[in-house]
């Protein structure tokens, strides 16, 4: 890591090499001395993968986003990123978490070397569920936008996911799944049938209701995984399912079990 800087809430931790004798990996964990995303918070992460770099990047907890009962009020976050040539970036957040009268937006631009990989996965929590509540935040934005190191678009989406105004929120669908979980993988077009196939022939624990959906990318630069979940360590199984299944394509060593 040839250099880095944070400013308060944020930190980051030192470099961690937790792939035994494979060392071309670090991993980096994301810190925060924040209760958790106040109305009006904005916070901001550049991150810059040279050529050949292997990072696997992670938070230290939940994202928990307050209640913000002021109209018009809300929290932000923007991801700058850019992959170089060979470069891999796995971005694997703890769930974000909707309270009550939550408003929150991200927005996520990815620069990618025709050679470079990203694994990009998000969890989302439609309130505190332990305490009876559903889908009462106001809102959760997301734009992402995937281009080239050039500025050539390869894949732009938004999603915005309504809370307490959320007609659907009492569908039997919902009710019963109400983790959200969405994956994008940046991958190589020569096995990107394959992957999905693995993807698809996850087999969960009995008892299960996990859900899950793929779908390639425009011009065959990806993969977009959908799934949901009765609670998030069906998610968090099936997510580090799908980390191994890259990185067994890649020929690289397996994620432990003590980091997801």
């Amino acid at each position: 890591m040839s250099h880095q800087y944070t400013a308060y809430p944020l930190g980051i931790s030192r470099l961690f090499r937790r792939d035994g004798n494979h060392s071309h990996r670090g991993y980096l964990y994301i810190t925060s001395m924040s209760p958790g995303l106040l109305a009006n918070d904005h916070l901001t992460l550049s991150l810059n993968l040279t050529a050949n770099t292997q990072l696997f990047l992670t938070d230290q907890s939940a994202t928990k986003v307050h209640p913000m009962p002021i109209s018009g009020s809300k929290a932000s976050n923007d991801y700058d990123i850019e992959i170089g040539e060979r470069a891999f970036l796995e971005f694997i957040p703890h769930p974000i978490i909707l309270f009550k009268q939550a408003s929150f937006e991200q927005k996520i631009k990815i620069k990618c070397h025709p050679k470079g990989q990203v694994f990009w996965s998000e969890i989302i929590i439609p309130g505190r569920l332990t305490r009876g509540e559903f889908y009462d935040f106001n809102y959760y934005f997301n734009r992402l936008e995937v281009t080239g190191l050039e500025g050539e678009l390869w894949f732009t989406e938004a999603m915005r996911l309504e809370g307490k105004d959320n007609p659907f929120k009492t569908d039997h669908l919902f009710a019963s799944c109400p983790i959200l979980g969405n994956i994008i993988i940046i991958f190589p077009p020569q096995n990107l049938q394959l992957l999905k196939e693995k993807l698809e022939k996850f087999e969960p624990v009995n008892g299960w209701d996990l859900k899950i959906g793929t779908s390639i990318l425009p011009q065959h630069k990806g993969l977009l995984v959908r799934a949901i979940a009765n609670n998030t360590e069906e998610f968090k199984t099936y997510l580090k399912y799908a980390v191994n299944c890259v990185r067994y394509l890649n020929h690289h060593p397996m994620l432990s079990d003590k980091i997801l």
